[in-house]
Protein backbone atom coordinates (compact mmCIF):
# COMPACT_ATOMS: atom_id res chain seq x y z
CA UNK A 1 0.00 0.00 0.00
CA UNK A 2 1.04 2.97 -0.88
CA UNK A 3 2.06 5.42 1.78
CA UNK A 4 -0.69 8.00 3.13
CA UNK A 5 0.16 11.55 2.50
CA UNK A 6 -1.76 14.15 5.24
CA UNK A 7 -2.70 16.42 2.94
CA UNK A 8 -4.97 14.08 0.94
CA UNK A 9 -5.53 11.48 3.52
CA UNK A 10 -5.35 7.59 3.75
CA UNK A 11 -9.22 7.46 1.78
CA UNK A 12 -7.94 8.97 -0.83
CA UNK A 13 -4.80 6.94 -1.45
CA UNK A 14 -7.18 3.63 -1.08
CA UNK A 15 -9.78 5.18 -4.32
CA UNK A 16 -6.18 5.66 -6.20
CA UNK A 17 -4.87 2.18 -5.52
CA UNK A 18 -8.49 0.89 -6.51
CA UNK A 19 -8.93 2.93 -9.36
CA UNK A 20 -5.37 1.96 -10.55
CA UNK A 21 -6.15 -1.57 -9.85
CA UNK A 22 -9.42 -2.05 -12.73
CA UNK A 23 -7.27 0.11 -14.80
CA UNK A 24 -4.48 -2.55 -14.91
CA UNK A 25 -7.41 -5.21 -15.05
CA UNK A 26 -9.34 -3.24 -17.62
CA UNK A 27 -5.88 -3.75 -19.50
CA UNK A 28 -5.51 -7.09 -18.94
CA UNK A 29 -9.03 -8.27 -20.14
CA UNK A 30 -8.76 -5.87 -23.50
CA UNK A 31 -5.51 -8.39 -24.11
CA UNK A 32 -6.89 -11.18 -23.54
CA UNK A 33 -10.66 -11.02 -24.91
CA UNK A 34 -10.54 -7.35 -27.44
CA UNK A 35 -11.93 -4.68 -27.14
CA UNK A 36 -15.85 -5.71 -28.50
CA UNK A 37 -15.52 -8.99 -25.87
CA UNK A 38 -14.84 -6.84 -22.53
CA UNK A 39 -17.31 -6.67 -20.35
CA UNK A 40 -17.35 -4.89 -17.25
CA UNK A 41 -17.99 -7.88 -15.27
CA UNK A 42 -15.01 -9.68 -16.44
CA UNK A 43 -13.11 -6.25 -15.55
CA UNK A 44 -14.28 -6.33 -11.83
CA UNK A 45 -13.45 -10.24 -11.13
CA UNK A 46 -10.09 -9.41 -12.87
CA UNK A 47 -9.89 -6.59 -10.14
CA UNK A 48 -11.01 -8.66 -7.49
CA UNK A 49 -13.82 -5.72 -6.65
CA UNK A 50 -17.76 -5.55 -6.84
CA UNK A 51 -19.30 -4.55 -9.73
CA UNK A 52 -20.39 -1.61 -7.80
CA UNK A 53 -17.36 -0.34 -6.68
CA UNK A 54 -16.89 -0.81 -10.84
CA UNK A 55 -19.30 1.59 -11.33
CA UNK A 56 -17.95 4.14 -8.57
CA UNK A 57 -15.23 4.50 -10.73
CA UNK A 58 -16.30 4.36 -14.25
CA UNK A 59 -20.10 4.92 -15.01
CA UNK A 60 -19.93 2.59 -18.11
CA UNK A 61 -17.44 0.75 -20.72
CA UNK A 62 -16.78 4.00 -22.23
CA UNK A 63 -15.72 5.79 -19.29
CA UNK A 64 -13.50 3.19 -18.22
CA UNK A 65 -11.95 2.35 -21.64
CA UNK A 66 -10.93 6.32 -21.73
CA UNK A 67 -9.33 6.23 -18.33
CA UNK A 68 -7.32 2.66 -19.75
CA UNK A 69 -6.11 4.97 -22.50
CA UNK A 70 -5.29 8.18 -20.75
CA UNK A 71 -3.68 5.72 -18.11
CA UNK A 72 -1.46 3.86 -20.98
CA UNK A 73 -0.48 7.56 -22.58
CA UNK A 74 1.21 8.21 -19.05
CA UNK A 75 2.70 5.56 -19.46
CA UNK A 76 3.90 5.84 -22.86
CA UNK A 77 5.02 9.28 -21.68
CA UNK A 78 7.21 8.18 -19.20
CA UNK A 79 8.72 5.53 -20.96
CA UNK A 80 9.49 7.81 -24.13
CA UNK A 81 11.28 10.93 -22.01
CA UNK A 82 13.05 7.47 -20.21
CA UNK A 83 14.30 6.04 -23.55
CA UNK A 84 14.87 9.10 -25.58
CA UNK A 85 16.87 11.09 -22.89
CA UNK A 86 19.77 10.08 -24.78
CA UNK A 87 19.05 10.40 -27.78
CA UNK A 88 21.63 12.14 -29.97
CA UNK A 89 20.15 12.37 -33.22
CA UNK A 90 15.87 12.76 -34.77
CA UNK A 91 16.36 9.58 -35.72
CA UNK A 92 16.98 8.15 -32.22
CA UNK A 93 13.99 9.79 -30.94
CA UNK A 94 12.24 8.64 -33.50
CA UNK A 95 13.22 5.04 -32.80
CA UNK A 96 12.49 5.43 -29.10
CA UNK A 97 8.64 6.72 -29.89
CA UNK A 98 8.00 3.85 -32.30
CA UNK A 99 8.88 1.13 -30.12
CA UNK A 100 7.02 2.41 -26.74
CA UNK A 101 4.22 2.84 -28.83
CA UNK A 102 4.81 -0.54 -30.91
CA UNK A 103 4.84 -2.10 -27.43
CA UNK A 104 1.77 -1.01 -25.98
CA UNK A 105 0.22 -1.99 -29.66
CA UNK A 106 1.02 -5.43 -28.78
CA UNK A 107 0.67 -5.56 -25.23
CA UNK A 108 -3.18 -5.38 -26.23
CA UNK A 109 -2.79 -7.35 -29.37
CA UNK A 110 -4.52 -5.04 -31.40
CA UNK A 111 -3.30 -6.73 -34.86
CA UNK A 112 -4.61 -9.99 -33.85
CA UNK A 113 -7.95 -8.82 -32.56
CA UNK A 114 -8.73 -6.71 -35.50
CA UNK A 115 -7.98 -9.55 -37.61
CA UNK A 116 -10.24 -11.61 -35.38
CA UNK A 117 -13.15 -8.98 -36.26
CA UNK A 118 -12.76 -6.94 -33.63
CA UNK A 119 -14.97 -4.26 -35.53
CA UNK A 120 -15.12 -2.07 -32.36
CA UNK A 121 -11.11 -2.15 -32.10
CA UNK A 122 -10.96 -1.01 -35.41
CA UNK A 123 -13.59 1.74 -35.38
CA UNK A 124 -11.87 3.08 -31.92
CA UNK A 125 -8.21 3.33 -33.40
CA UNK A 126 -9.64 5.08 -36.42
CA UNK A 127 -11.88 7.15 -34.36
CA UNK A 128 -8.43 8.23 -32.09
CA UNK A 129 -6.02 8.40 -34.37
CA UNK A 130 -6.03 12.28 -34.92
CA UNK A 131 -5.94 12.36 -31.00
CA UNK A 132 -2.94 10.05 -31.31
CA UNK A 133 -1.33 11.98 -33.69
CA UNK A 134 -1.34 15.15 -31.63
CA UNK A 135 0.20 13.50 -28.44
CA UNK A 136 2.93 11.37 -30.67
CA UNK A 137 3.57 15.09 -32.53
CA UNK A 138 3.64 16.86 -28.89
CA UNK A 139 6.82 14.07 -27.67
CA UNK A 140 8.56 14.43 -30.74
CA UNK A 141 8.07 18.17 -30.78
CA UNK A 142 11.21 19.14 -28.67
CA UNK A 143 13.42 16.46 -30.85
CA UNK A 144 12.45 18.05 -34.33
CA UNK A 145 13.10 21.75 -32.73
CA UNK A 146 16.74 20.31 -31.50
CA UNK A 147 16.90 19.09 -34.93
CA UNK A 148 15.72 21.88 -36.98
CA UNK A 149 18.59 23.87 -35.29
CA UNK A 150 21.30 21.75 -35.52
CA UNK A 151 20.63 21.46 -39.21
CA UNK A 152 19.73 17.88 -38.94
CA UNK A 153 16.76 18.29 -40.93
CA UNK A 154 16.89 18.17 -44.68
CA UNK A 155 16.58 21.87 -46.29
CA UNK A 156 13.39 22.73 -47.16
CA UNK A 157 11.89 20.85 -44.60
CA UNK A 158 10.32 22.83 -41.69
CA UNK A 159 9.46 21.39 -38.11
CA UNK A 160 5.93 21.78 -38.52
CA UNK A 161 5.80 19.22 -41.91
CA UNK A 162 9.09 17.23 -40.05
CA UNK A 163 6.43 17.01 -37.03
CA UNK A 164 3.20 16.19 -38.68
CA UNK A 165 4.94 13.45 -40.69
CA UNK A 166 6.69 11.58 -38.07
CA UNK A 167 3.46 11.69 -35.72
CA UNK A 168 1.46 10.02 -38.80
CA UNK A 169 4.18 7.28 -39.94
CA UNK A 170 4.75 6.19 -36.38
CA UNK A 171 0.76 6.43 -35.32
CA UNK A 172 -0.30 4.37 -38.49
CA UNK A 173 2.34 1.53 -38.04
CA UNK A 174 1.62 0.84 -34.42
CA UNK A 175 -1.84 0.86 -35.28
CA UNK A 176 -3.99 -1.75 -37.38
CA UNK A 177 -2.91 -4.14 -39.30
CA UNK A 178 0.35 -5.54 -39.26
CA UNK A 179 3.44 -4.48 -41.00
CA UNK A 180 4.63 -6.33 -43.80
CA UNK A 181 8.51 -6.07 -44.03
CA UNK A 182 9.36 -5.95 -40.08
CA UNK A 183 7.93 -8.15 -37.37
CA UNK A 184 5.24 -5.62 -35.49
CA UNK A 185 5.51 -8.27 -32.65
CA UNK A 186 9.14 -6.73 -31.95
CA UNK A 187 8.70 -3.02 -30.63
CA UNK A 188 12.52 -2.35 -31.05
CA UNK A 189 12.72 -3.94 -34.77
CA UNK A 190 9.41 -1.33 -35.11
CA UNK A 191 11.19 1.63 -33.97
CA UNK A 192 14.25 0.68 -36.19
CA UNK A 193 11.93 0.64 -39.23
CA UNK A 194 10.53 3.79 -38.03
CA UNK A 195 13.15 5.67 -37.29
CA UNK A 196 14.84 4.36 -40.99
CA UNK A 197 11.69 4.77 -43.10
CA UNK A 198 10.81 8.51 -41.53
CA UNK A 199 14.07 10.38 -41.14
CA UNK A 200 15.23 9.07 -45.05
CA UNK A 201 13.12 11.76 -46.36
CA UNK A 202 13.18 14.93 -43.91
CA UNK A 203 17.15 14.41 -42.73
CA UNK A 204 20.02 15.68 -44.49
Amino acid sequence: MTSADPARGIDSDVRDETRDRILQAGMRCTAQFGRAKTTMQDVALAAGVSRATLYRYFADRGALFSGIREYEHERDLAEFEQRAAGARTLADAVAALGEVLAATSARYRVGAHVAAGDESLASYMALRSGRERERAAALIRPHVARAAESGELRHGVSAGEAEEWIALAVVQATSLAPLQSVDSEDPAAVGRWLARMTCAGICA
